[in-house]
């Protein structure tokens, strides 16, 4: 499942994620309100400038890879976590094939279950929690390419 393209204009659910993303990597979109306006146009432009990508207040694809990549942290993560680790997870997961449930920085139950395959399939202990040795198997996910 592809991250919305948002912009200004746009509101809901995405635009709250989208900001809370913003405001932990130190950009202010102003109130986490879902509402795509001009102070989280100014953040994303800010943001989009910062990585070196085209400044053009757009979130699509790009700026997803991005912001999901801009946190390197690597927390202990377990059913019922969410931030920018999690986004990260997800969106290296998804690209090489495995059903998350979406990008969007909540580990459910469906990224629990996508994280059990990863370790079974890496032969690492299935408990469904995200520490070092998993960690380090979703680090080298990016090396190969999407499967999906």
């Amino acid at each position: 499942m592809a991250e919305p393209v948002l912009k200004q204009g746009s509101n809901g659910p995405d635009v709250r994620d989208l900001q809370q993303a913003l405001k932990t990597l130190g950009h202010d979109p102003g109130p986490i309100d879902g509402v795509f306006g001009a102070r989280t146009t100014s953040a994303v432009k800010a943001f989009q400038q910062v990585r070196e990508i085209a400044v053009d207040g757009i979130v699509g694809r790009v700026t997803w890879i991005n912001i999901d990549e801009a946190d390197q942290s690597e927390p202990v993560l377990r059913l019922g976590s969410s931030g920018l680790p999690v986004r990260r997870l997800q969106s290296r997961m998804t690209a090489v094939g495995f059903d998350t449930g979406g990008v969007d920085g909540r580990f459910s139950q469906k990224t629990e279950t996508a994280v059990k395959d990863l370790q079974q399939r890496s032969r690492l202990t299935v408990d469904g929690v995200v520490g070092p040795q998993t960690w380090a198997v979703v680090d080298a996910l990016e090396n190969e390419g999407g499967a999906s």
